[in-house]
């Protein structure tokens, strides 16, 4: 498993994508700045957009992300 973070610290989306296409995940389209992105796992799909904006994307946006995907990826999968 590859690790993205200790702690949820900012990261910039690029990282974030990379992990979810590692772990699986494709990306499902395209809206305005964001990217949605897919994963099947654990017999279920689960499904998040990351925001393509410049810059971090902040810690409760990363809580997020890994809230979305965690019923296909287990918890913590962003760790």
């Amino acid at each position: 498993m590859h690790c993205l973070v200790v702690k949820l610290s900012v990261v910039r989306a690029r990282e974030v994508n990379r992990v979810i296409e590692v772990h699986g995940g494709e990306h499902a389209r395209t809206v305005g700045s964001h990217k949605r992105y897919r994963v099947s796992g654990n017999n279920t799909t689960a499904s998040t957009a990351v925001p393509q904006h410049p810059g971090d994307i902040p810690p409760g946006t990363l809580r997020k992300i890994q809230k979305d995907l965690e019923p296909a990826l287990g918890r913590k999968w962003l760790l």
